[in-house]
C-alpha cells in the first residue's frame, strides 16, 4: 500500500510540475514580431517657420541588432490631436472609421498593412485585394473566420519559401492552383504555449489582371485578442490596384522620410521633413510613433523643435 502511495504522490507531484511549466509557458510568450530595437529622437538643427517643407528630426537606432524594413514599417509623428503619417514615397493613408477590416499603408508607399477582424464563428469578413478593404459584394478575394481563409473561387494563388518580402520584386516561377475549395494553410498551433502561429512564406495571388503578393504575420491584435488576423499585401505584376488611387484610402503624405534603401541600417540617421504641409510652426513639441510588424518599437517619445 506504501508503494502505491508513493506512486500516487509522484503522479501528482508531476502534474502539479508539469502545469506550472505549462503556465509559465503560455504567460510568459512573447510574440516574434517587432524587434528589440530601441530609438532616439534628435533636433534637424535648422529652425522651424511657418514655411511647408522644414526639416524637422532625425530618427537613429542607439540599441538593437535589426534592420527595419520599410515594408513593415510605419512612422508617425503627431502634435496634439493631429497624426501624421511620414513615408519614403509621398503616400499614406486616409484615417479610417471604424470596420471590420484596418487597412494602413506602411512607410515604403507600396505595402499595405490589414487588420482583419475574424471574430465571428457564422459569417464571413470579406476583402478586396484591388481595393484593400472589407467587401460586402460578392466580388472578394478573401474571406476570413476564426482561422479560416478561403481565396475566392475566381483566383490561382502558389507559395513561395525561403525569400523576403520585400526582396520579391517579380513574379517567381511556382506550382499554381486554382483549387480554392479548402482554407489555406496559412499556420500552425504551438501545442505548448496554445497560440496560432503564421508560417514564413509569401502568397502570390492572381485574379487574371493583377499579381499580389501577401504575408501573414499575427492571428491576434495589439492586445493579444485572438482572431485578428494581420497580414501584408501589394502589388507584383499587372494591372495597377484602385486602392493606390483611392482618395478615401490613400492621400499625399504631410512628411516625408528620407532614405534611399529598402531598410533603416543600423547605422543611419533617418531625416524627416515636411511635404508641402506646415506641422511644426516656429516651435513645438512633436511625439513620435514606430512600428514595426504592427508592434511598437521602443525609443524616445516626444521632442520640443524650436
Amino acid at each position: 500500500m506504501n508503494r502505491w502511495k508513493k506512486v500516487l504522490v509522484a503522479i501528482v507531484c508531476a502534474t502539479i510540475l508539469g502545469s506550472g511549466y505549462w503556465y509559465h509557458l503560455v504567460t510568459s510568450y512573447e510574440s516574434e514580431l517587432g524587434t528589440t530595437n530601441t530609438f532616439v529622437i534628435r533636433d534637424a538643427e535648422s529652425s522651424v517657420s511657418n514655411a511647408t517643407n522644414d526639416s524637422l528630426l532625425f530618427l537613429e537606432f542607439d540599441s538593437g541588432f535589426d534592420q527595419l524594413e520599410w515594408t513593415y514599417t510605419t512612422v508617425s509623428i503627431s502634435q496634439g490631436s493631429n497624426v501624421h503619417d511620414c513615408t519614403l514615397g509621398g503616400l499614406t493613408s486616409v484615417q479610417q472609421q471604424s470596420g471590420k477590416v484596418q487597412s494602413k499603408l506602411n512607410a515604403d508607399s507600396q505595402t499595405f498593412t490589414l487588420l482583419v477582424d475574424a471574430t465571428s464563428e457564422t459569417s464571413f469578413t470579406k476583402f478586396s485585394l484591388d481595393t484593400m478593404s472589407e467587401s460586402t459584394t460578392s466580388n472578394f478575394s478573401l474571406r476570413f473566420s476564426k482561422t479560416d481563409i478561403f481565396l475566392a473561387d475566381h483566383l490561382s494563388w502558389f507559395v513561395v519559401e525561403d525569400i523576403e518580402y520585400n526582396q520579391l520584386s517579380e513574379v517567381p516561377e511556382g506550382n499554381v492552383s486554382d483549387e480554392n475549395s479548402e482554407g489555406l494553410n496559412w499556420y500552425e498551433y504551438d501545442i505548448s504555449t496554445h497560440r496560432v502561429e503564421s508560417l514564413d512564406q509569401i502568397y502570390i495571388v492572381d485574379d487574371g489582371s493583377t499579381i499580389y503578393k501577401i504575408q501573414f504575420l499575427s492571428y491576434y491584435n495589439q492586445e493579444d485578442e485572438s482572431r485578428h488576423i494581420t497580414f501584408i499585401a501589394s502589388w507584383l505584376a499587372g494591372d495597377s490596384i484602385a486602392a493606390i488611387n483611392d482618395p478615401n484610402l490613400v492621400k499625399i503624405s504631410p512628411c516625408i522620410i528620407v532614405d534611399d534603401n529598402l531598410v533603416w541600417s543600423l547605422s543611419e540617421s533617418i531625416l524627416i521633413y515636411e511635404n508641402g504641409y506646415q506641422i511644426c510652426q516656429f516651435s513645438c513639441q512633436l511625439e513620435v510613433v514606430v512600428r514595426f510588424e504592427n508592434v511598437k518599437v521602443k525609443g524616445d517619445k516626444s521632442i520640443e523643435l524650436h
